[in-house]
């Protein structure tokens, strides 16, 4: 089966579509450019009213600063945030917010103290809907904080109130079960490890044989991107 490629610029305006609601995946090692894809494709999907929440666990990360700046997302440490003089003056919504808590180098208490600030956000977002939750590193969100059951809560309940969660993780083959299973857009980088092959299964309505291939093939910085709604399958370059 040959899959078509598209140009990264073409893909964004042409094959991307987004309804509220939609979970998506992004699943690359490190440094494969998951971040730097999942902000072009929210300039493309979330407005004053359909706002994102970017949840940042580094206590450094120059590619989430450029993102906010870029996409007019304004950086709070805590949730909820509190207005600030122009939303209170102008009555204007950020089309976002980068929710990035202050670390104190301590591993233990900052675990505890952004695993309450993170679940906040979280809940507060399934409960008013209309958001996209986005983590950068699902993985340490579900495992290292223990809010695994919150992201579960989004996935499986989170489309009704169309609260999206957009999750990336560099470790595929750890990565929750429902990160696969109930994402409807799901981008896939170059992997050669067989534990992430094993997972493609739990996709559904794919071929696990043929993503695996396709996914082997992969120069850095494509993607392998499917679309679970109409099994749409195909190849975003660089």
């Amino acid at each position: 089966m040959q899959i078509r490629a598209y140009d990264r610029h073409t893909f964004l305006t042409r094959v991307w579509r987004y309804q509220p609601g939609q979970h998506t995946s992004f699943l690359a090692p490190t440094g494969g450019g998951k971040t730097y894809l999942a902000n072009q494709l929210l300039a493309h999907s979330a407005t004053p009213d359909h706002q994102v929440v970017s949840l940042i666990m580094k206590p450094r990360d120059t590619t989430a600063r450029k993102a906010a700046k870029a996409g007019g997302y304004r950086i709070v440490q805590d949730w909820p945030p509190r207005p600030n003089a122009r939303e209170l003056l102008l009555r204007e919504r950020p089309p976002g917010y980068v929710l990035w808590p202050r670390h104190r180098f301590d591993p233990e208490l900052d675990d505890w103290e952004h695993a309450q600030i993170f679940r906040r956000a979280i809940l507060d977002s399934y409960k008013k809907g209309r958001r996209i939750l986005f983590g950068d590193e699902t993985y340490s969100l579900a495992t290292e904080l223990r809010l695994q059951r919150e992201l579960v809560t989004v996935w499986t309940k989170g489309r009704s109130m169309e609260c999206a969660m957009w999750g990336a993780t560099q470790r595929p083959w750890g990565a929750p079960q429902q990160m696969y299973s109930q994402a409807e857009h799901l981008f896939l980088s170059y992997s050669p490890d067989t534990r992430d092959h094993d997972r493609y299964g739990e996709i559904g309505g794919v071929d696990p044989k043929l993503v695996a291939r396709a996914v082997r093939q992969l120069p850095r910085y494509w993607w392998l991107y499917i679309r679970r709604e109409d099994r749409t399958m195909c190849v975003v370059q660089k």
